[in-house]
């Protein structure tokens, strides 16, 4: 076996007919990080600048690649190495072994502590992988991946993050138990959609709420303007204004929630999401069942009224416009408390199961 980094064009094409492959021949998951890690090897990301990148192959000696992954150091998160982006054949764990080695002998010369594998740079582009239902599709932007993934690195003896995520099956009417409550918030706080008339200001609000909200959360870090910016951009690609809504407490923000409808529903299992799932989004007549709801946050003062609430109560009124049926949520933390109990409130059960992988180097 021999290592080998992606610093061409060519090894990073090399690098991606790997992933296109490995999805083709599953032909169960849609595979959302595609287009971003074409965008990383274009170097056209804000977002990379701020990270020290490694694309690695481990190939046998017929140049044949085994497993791959990136090796990330983020500027902002200089406690970890990352191992993200990590695809593989079955039955590898030599060549699986040896990823991992390389990251921890890359982490040591950047003076890492531990070894974060699971985590895509940052929290907000994608953290885990899939632990259950493994005969699931993925939700856009959620991890797909077989049950072996999880043995290789199990057998590492790593410390395991759990994640978990929620789903309901229908809209039934069960926030009007809230009624009331829902009720005095309206009264006392505005709720606004995202308006791209003045994007930059909303997308400069989004990510100070962000900053503020999610200080203390595992793995987060600081965002810049202008990650958020290239982030958003690229998301409202898809996704329509009413997708962000904002909280106001006096003309102040106090929160938010992000929710798209489920675009994997546009592809089939074994693509690679990308330019012609925009345009079947734009001009196709295919009605997408589910929405994925992705974060909201609250910030301090305002936590502990039932904001969260009113948020996810504005998100289900606007469904009916798209033609949803069910909820999916993101993945959450789950020592979460408050998150989980949120969800306990108004999903039908708890649904998928993630994991990120942990040790010290």
């Amino acid at each position: 076996m021999k290592t080998e980094i992606a610093d061409s064009k060519k090894l990073q094409n090399k690098f991606l007919s790997f992933r296109k492959k490995i999805y083709g021949e599953k032909k169960l998951y849609v595979d959302n990080s595609f287009f971003m890690l074409k965008e990383i090897f274009s170097d056209k990301l804000h977002f990379t600048k701020s990270l020290s990148i490694t694309p690695l192959m481990i190939e046998d000696d017929e140049n044949n690649i085994l497993c791959e992954g990136i090796i990330a150091v983020a500027r902002d998160l200089p406690e970890y190495v990352q191992l993200c982006f990590f695809e593989a054949l079955e039955g590898v764990s030599d060549a699986v072994n040896l990823l991992v080695d390389e990251a921890v002998r890359i982490g040591k010369s950047k003076d890492c502590k531990r070894l974060v594998i699971g985590l895509y740079g940052h929290v907000n582009y994608g953290l885990g992988f899939l632990d259950s239902h493994f005969d699931k599709v993925n939700s856009f932007s959620s991890p797909g991946n077989p049950s072996f993934y999880n043995d290789y690195f199990r057998s590492l003896n790593c410390e395991e993050v759990k994640l978990n995520s929620y789903f309901t099956h229908s809209l039934d009417g069960r926030l009007m138990r809230y009624e009331k409550i829902l009720e005095k918030l309206n009264r006392e706080y505005e709720f606004k959609k995202f308006d791209k008339k003045h994007f930059e200001e909303y997308s400069k609000m989004y990510t100070d709420l962000n900053n503020k909200c999610f200080t203390d959360h595992k793995y987060y870090y600081v965002r810049d303007y202008k990650d958020d910016e290239e982030m958003l951009k690229e998301l409202f690609l898809f996704m329509k204004e009413d997708s962000l809504i904002f909280a106001f407490k006096d003309g102040k923000p106090a929160g938010f929630i992000l929710w798209y409808p489920d675009f994997n529903e546009l592809a089939k299992p074994g693509e690679a999401f990308g330019t012609k799932h925009y345009f079947k989004n734009i001009f196709g007549n295919k009605k997408i069942k589910t929405c994925k709801v992705m974060e909201y946050g609250v910030l301090d003062e305002y936590r502990g009224v039932g904001l969260p609430f009113a948020l996810i109560a504005h998100v289900y009124s606007i469904l009916s416009n798209y033609g949803v049926s069910q909820v999916e949520s993101s993945w959450i933390l789950a020592d979460n408390e408050d998150s989980n109990s949120f969800c306990k409130a108004f999903c039908d059960e708890l649904y998928k199961e993630y994991v990120v992988y942990e040790k010290e180097i």
